[in-house]
């Protein structure tokens, strides 16, 4: 067999059985990733679902604390007083933050001294009041705070403090400016930015992020268990805007009911995976009836190697011989009869093999003759009885009496072919009885005629019964005998057979000999 073509077809072979093997873990782990997926997909939905409503319960209770602050803060005045009776529990104060200072709502004494004493708040607001994109100041980073060698002012990154003018009256500039939300750490602030003639001012709200996230969970969706609502950390998107914060689904969550669908994609994949394990099976299925094949067109290209030497080799040694003269006037006759046997034997040969080419790509005879039964048999056995007596045999032909009165239409050169092959196996094989017989009878069937062939050789040995039909079929016992033919005879005579319309069975075969029953249609 060809090598390259075995390394392809194997190469090809592992592939498939590695897709299907990936096939198999796809389906095997196929429920767990469509689980996830709809549980991905479930949690998406069901913060796009609670998004709105708490944006709107957030922009409900901002807008309450705005109120309270009222269109603008009382700047130039002694006393900081923002209405603080029925203050939310997520509302931890109200400042305002000046040029001059810090300034809270009586009674808040201490949340002006803890922002004060956070100086990543205090400087923060006093940056972000100047420019509210100003990044939020981090004292774990010195190159945060640095002084301008020009000015001798705090720099904060790339925004350097305003030079600031005490000497004018301390009054608002312009309209305050939006609100905005920053954090860190832990504390949240919603403020705004005021100018005024002695600098810039920020106004705002310290807010209790735990508490509010608390307000805020009962707008959430009862379906979206675990959920919770934080600050922004390190790669996190606020979802909440206008504030810091992120509504994070959680692991615990209800999906509906989707195992049909995954049980539909199994079966999918379960039959995509057979599907290619079977495609592996044809593949092997033809790799090894092509090696089947390969090893039976070796051993016919041998066999009519064989078979084609030995008559050509007669041929070139006997016109040789009778060329230069050199045989006996008494042999003349002798060499002659053996040139003309060895000639016919390579006629049949050829015949053979023709014929086997023809049915192979399915061409059939296309004559059909047309006679009584015995009359058309016995002109079909004319030349296979000459040959079987030729050889030693004895032939007995019965024709059955019903079978006189009908008419049998079929191919005369096919039969004669049949019963050819039949008798040159008998020639081979049952020469070795004491009295060769070979006896052919006619029975006539239901719409059929049965010919039975029969020979009282030695018969087909058991284990080799089943192969007899099969192409270039022979025998250990025919090759070390030398037994002359290809293993073309019985597969072409049931070719032919069934080419006319009938069939060629073995019928018996024992050590009494053997029996074979061509079965034609009426």
């Amino acid at each position: 067999m060809n090598k390259k073509l075995i390394l392809i077809i194997t190469l090809f072979s592992l592939l498939t059985l590695g897709a299907a093997a990936w096939l198999g873990y796809e389906a095997y782990t196929l429920d767990a990733r469509l689980l996830q997926i709809d549980k991905e997909a479930q949690q998406k939905r069901l913060v796009e679902l609670s998004l709105p409503r708490i944006q709107a319960e957030i922009s409900r209770l901002l807008e309450q604390e705005r109120n309270k602050l009222g269109y603008a803060p009382p700047i130039g005045q002694l006393i900081y007083a923002p209405p603080t009776e029925n203050m939310p529990d997520y509302v931890r104060g109200y400042f305002l933050h000046t040029p001059a200072g810090l300034q809270v709502p009586e009674g808040q004494e201490e949340l002006a001294a803890e922002i004060e004493g956070k100086p990543a708040i205090i400087d923060t607001i006093r940056r972000k009041a100047y420019n509210p994109s100003a990044p939020v100041y981090d004292p774990t980073k010195p190159t945060h705070k640095t002084i301008d060698r020009k000015t001798q002012l705090p720099v904060f990154g790339v925004y350097e403090a305003e030079n600031q003018d005490f000497s004018l009256p301390l009054e608002m500039k312009g309209e305050p400016g939006p609100f905005y939300s920053w954090f860190y750490i832990d504390d949240m602030l919603y403020m705004r930015n005021i100018r005024t003639t002695h600098g810039s001012a920020a106004e705002g709200i310290l807010l209790d992020a735990e508490k509010l996230a608390k307000r805020l969970m009962p707008f959430v969706e009862p379906a979206l268990k675990g959920a919770s609502i934080t600050l922004c950390r390190k790669n996190e998107a606020a979802n909440l805007s206008p504030l810091p914060m992120v509504l994070s689904p959680g692991n615990d969550v209800e999906v509906p009911d989707t195992a049909a669908r995954r049980e539909a994609m199994r079966g999918t994949l379960a039959s995509a995976t057979l599907v290619t394990v079977l495609a592996v099976g044809i593949l092997f299925g033809l790799l090894f009836f092509y090696g089947r094949l390969e090893r039976r067109r070796a051993d016919f290209v041998s066999a009519v190697t064989h078979e084609l030497r030995t008559p050509l080799t007669s041929f070139s040694l006997m016109t040789e011989m009778l060329k230069n003269k050199l045989v006996p006037a008494e042999k003349l006759d002798e060499y002659h009869e053996t040139l003309h046997q060895e000639s016919q034997r390579l006629g049949h040969l050829v015949e053979n093999v023709l014929a086997f080419a023809r049915l192979t790509r399915g061409k059939q005879r296309g004559r059909a003759d047309k006679a009584p039964c015995p009359q058309l048999i016995n002109r079909a056995l004319e030349k296979v009885e000459f040959r079987l007596k030729e050889a030693g045999f004895r032939v007995q032909v019965k024709h059955d009496n019903r079978a006189e009165l009908i008419s049998l239409q079929t191919d005369v050169i096919s039969l004669e072919q049949i019963f050819t092959n039949l008798a040159d196996n008998a020639i081979k094989y049952a020469t070795t009885a004491p009295h060769p017989t070979i006896s052919i009878t006619t029975m006539r069937g239901h719409n059929t005629l049965n010919i039975r062939f029969a020979d009282n050789g030695p018969g087909i040995p058991a284990r080799l019964q089943r192969g007899i039909f099969r192409p270039f079929s022979r025998s250990a016992r025919d090759v070390e005998g030398r037994k002359p033919g290809v293993g073309l005879g019985l597969a072409l005579s049931r070719d032919i057979a069934r080419s006319i319309g009938g069939e060629l069975t073995l019928e018996k075969s024992d050590e009494h000999g053997s029996a074979f029953t061509l079965t034609l249609p009426l």
